[in-house]
């Protein structure tokens, strides 16, 4: 039976490279690196190396930003950064029984050019920091005695042009399966639904291995559980497979009145894959998927279950604060659920393969997908790449587009571009006929076309890059051009701004314009040039403001919708700024997810809940008679503004825009009333608050997953005597946490802080900051207290609740037993 073992605990890490790999090595007294010489003879992935001078992590680890090393040589366009080597190791024990079957190690991923051996053995090297793979270790492991994997990442080359971190950054697992087993990624289901939605034909493929000397005959039990768990269907089929043989079985099955998965109502199957031969189960695999169907028209856009559905989304890199690239999936599951308030509907992974644990996310909220492959290459290299990510990614409900790639300037005007575009789609039709592709163009969209479609190559949904000069009648052209062709704006807006920062201050350290930026930024307030404020007025000159972008979107059935450049702020790209601005100001929500002011643009726009949204704050004091420009974000048809109780007018809000006064400046309170139909229908309330005097902890969620992986964010607001937050606050705070929990990182979106992610202290910015806890035991309360000179500390409690299944580390581990004669205890021996 399979068995599933986490294996993100206990490694151990090493900065910098090691030349030196002759532990226990046959020629070991001739030579330092002997590990080609011989089989098995790479002593750093062997029992006994010393390592007791490494360091204990815990996988997803991104040894880049734990390091910290902000050098000003490093290009600011990857977070100025130092990357480099490193080295992990782990070693478990593997009983007699479970030494004997199928074991796998599974990689999600490493960034990046890794190379992997196990028992001095080498298994594999893997390129690409994005896509996931996995290495049959059978023939090597061995029982009685502890194996160890060891992996060097050299993160030093980059793969693109932002922060991307270094290490084992996503989930590591041991699988055991029997010799008859259901492939790596080997399922493949697809919902058909009938004209009438009454019933849904699914289809399912599932690949299944032999590692059996003799041919065997077995049995597939496909059931399919409905989202209430109850019993959907199941087919069952018998059949034979030659010894070391694999092959592929199709089975149908129809459901009834089945449950439709949508962005409202996120409805999810579970298939239940059993082999069995003879009445014995010796293989279990779950796939999850849903129902629904997806197209795109010419002159509707983007349908879901057969209705049009605007796309409202934004291009995301994975990036966090506190984590860096190492996020957990807890933290993920934030991030998607703080789009969805917003009212985004759709995520691009820009420009790579995705954590499955974003996709999973998706799935669960309702979040369409554009999956992207990290480069447009049809070697063998490139289209391996992109194998795995279809292989990976094909049943999650969420996923409405693979994207071949995004901005290949070298190639998408010539003959080579149209060659590797082919090949690469007619790979991905092979692999998942179900699914269209698109491409992130940039530049020329007509004349690019054009050229594709005279050689041959025509693209399932065109996928345009932001109005290049900023021509508006650019989708207009592009539609009267190839009125039967759909199209999307993949990438658009790049709208900079920072959050809660509305003037300049003697204190601005970023101010240095770069070369590139002096050329291309757009100061659309020359009253605040130089600066990159809240107000959204920055974009480069290939973007728009959020008005201008979703407006071009907006009124045009036949564009599929949009997608933003970016959810979140994220490190490196601090366009237009250099050293010592380390993270880009692109994001609606900064790097730890607090909305910025343009938040509340897109939710007046994207959803039909009543939005009023004031800026800035009002704490201006020494600016008393000067006149402040407030503006206010919303979906009323009018705002009428009051200060202290006297009205500063009645603004209409424009369709696409906001509405905006200049007031002149006294302490007191802001308040905005919105009307629909003549009628108030909410208020808003800005005031001028008192000085710092306690911290407040607050988090959504108040209980956590006895796992050791769940984490729970928690936002430390600096607040008055009031509990108002005192939105210029720059505390300087210090954490702790008693109980089953530890600290992993903070941050406060600063995007000129160099402060360390992986200390329990940080200064407030804007008022907020960020801790990152993850629970660190079985159960219990977990206390987070926060501190701060002159103030009043703050406490949280977080409840640990069982999570009702055995931790999959722990199970791995209960067979760690060192027999006698094995040695001294290995470092890396997981705590035996």
């Amino acid at each position: 039976m399979r068995q599933v073992w986490s294996l993100n605990e206990d490694w151990k890490f090493y900065y910098g490279d090691l030349v030196d790999t002759n532990y226990d090595a046959v020629h070991k007294e001739r030579y330092s690196n002997p590990h080609w010489i011989k089989s098995g003879n790479h002593g750093i992935a062997k029992w006994g190396y010393d390592d007791s001078d490494w360091i204990d992590v815990r996988i997803p680890h991104d040894f880049v930003l734990e390091r910290g090393e902000y050098d000003m040589l490093v290009p600011a366009s990857h977070g100025s950064l130092k990357k480099g080597v490193g080295w992990y190791r782990r070693a478990f024990m593997l009983t007699e029984d479970i030494a004997s079957k199928r074991l796998t190690i599974e990689f999600d991923g490493v960034f990046r050019n890794c190379s992997i051996w196990v028992n001095g053995h080498y298994v594999g090297g893997h390129l690409s920091g994005y896509t996931s793979f996995a290495y049959d270790i059978t023939e090597v492991v061995h029982a009685k005695e502890p194996n160890v994997v060891a992996v060097r990442v050299d993160a030093s080359e980059f793969e693109g042009w932002w922060y991307e971190g270094g290490g084992i950054y996503r989930d590591v697992r041991l699988v055991m399966t029997d010799s008859l087993r259901i492939s790596h990624w080997g399922t493949f289901v697809k919902a058909e639904l009938d004209s009438n939605e009454n019933k849904a034909l699914v289809v399912i493929e599932t690949e299944v291995d032999s590692h059996y000397e003799k041919d065997v005959a077995f049995k597939l039990q496909s059931v399919i559980m409905g989202p209430d768990g109850e019993l959907a269907g199941e087919a069952i089929t018998s059949t034979n497979i030659s010894a070391d043989d694999s092959l592929t079985l199709k089975q149908s099955v129809t459901l009834e009145a089945p449950c439709l998965w949508s962005t409202d109502s996120p409805n999810l199957y579970t298939l239940k894959s059993m082999l069995f031969i003879g009445d014995d189960v010796v293989d279990r695999y779950e796939t999850v998927f849903g129902v629904r169907t997806i197209a795109f028209d010419a002159e509707r856009g983007f349908l879901l279950n057969g209705q049009p559905l605007k796309l409202k989304g934004v291009c995301c890199h994975e990036d966090h604060a506190g984590v860096g690239m190492a996020v957990p999936a807890a933290v993920n599951e934030f991030r998607i659920q703080r789009l969805k308030e917003m009212g985004c509907n759709a995520y691009r992974t820009s420009h790579n393969p995705p954590a499955p644990s974003v996709l999973e996310a998706c799935d669960r909220l309702g979040m369409l997908v554009i999956d992207e492959v990290r480069q447009t290459d049809a070697t063998s290299e490139g289209l391996s790449q992109l194998r795995s990510l279809i292989r990976r990614d094909r049943n999650h409900p969420s996923i409405i587009l693979w994207s071949l790639g995004n901005e290949e300037m070298n190639i998408q005007g010539k003959d080579a571009g149209v060659r590797i575009l082919h090949a690469m789609q007619k790979l991905a039709h092979k692999l998942d006929p179900s699914r269209k592709c698109t491409y992130g163009m940039n530049a020329d969209w007509l004349p690019l076309t054009q050229y594709h479609e005279e050689n041959g190559f025509h693209i399932d949904v065109h996928g345009f890059n932001y109005m290049m000069r900023r021509n508006w009648d650019a989708y207009d052209q592009f539609h009267k051009a190839y009125p039967v062709k759909p199209f999307i704006g993949t990438e658009n807006a790049s709208t900079l701004s920072t959050r809660g920062v509305y003037r300049k201050s003697c204190t601005d350290r970023s101010l240095n314009i770069s070369e590139h930026g002096k050329a291309t930024v757009i100061w659309s307030n020359p009253e605040r040039e130089g600066l990159i404020s809240a107000y959204g007025e920055t974009y480069p000159l290939w973007g728009a403001q959020p008005e201008e972008a979703w407006k071009a979107a907006a009124e045009h059935d036949f564009v599929a919708g949009l997608f933003v450049w970016t959810g979140f702020d994220y490190r490196g790209e601090t366009f237009p700024y250099e050293w010592p601005s380390v993270i880009s100001r692109y994001g609606i929500m900064d790097l730890c997810g607090f909305p910025k002011d343009i938040y509340y643009y897109y939710q007046a726009r994207w959803t039909s809940q009543p939005v009023l949204h004031l800026l800035p704050h009002w704490n201006w004091q020494g600016s008393e008679g000067e006149l402040i420009d407030v503006w206010a974000f919303s979906n009323m048809e009018e705002v009428e503004l009051f200060l202290n109780g006297n009205s500063a007018g009645r603004r209409a809000v424009p369709e696409h825009g906001h509405a905006e006064w200049q007031v002149v400046y006294e302490a007191g309170e802001l308040m905005a009333c919105g009307y629909r139909n003549g009628e108030l229908v909410l208020t808003e309330v800005v005031a001028t608050t008192g000085e710092p005097a306690q911290i407040l902890l607050s988090s959504e969620r108040t209980a956590l997953i006895a796992d050791n992986e769940d984490v729970c964010i928690v936002q430390a607001a600096i607040a008055d005597a009031a509990g108002r937050i005192v939105p210029n606050a720059d505390t300087p705070l210090t954490f702790s946490v008693e109980g089953p929990g530890e600290i992993i990182g903070t941050g406060n979106g600063n995007p000129e802080s160099h402060e360390d992610d992986k200390l329990p202290c940080r200064s407030a910015f804007q008022g907020l900051c960020q801790v990152l806890v993850r629970v660190n035991g079985a159960g219990g309360d977990i206390r987070l207290i926060a501190e701060a000179e002159g103030v009043k500390r703050g406490e949280l409690a977080i409840h640990i609740v069982p999570s009702g299944k055995t931790p999959l580390a722990s199970a791995l581990r209960t067979a760690e037993l060192i027999p006698m004669g094995t040695g001294r205890r290995d470092a890396a021996d997981g705590g035996v």
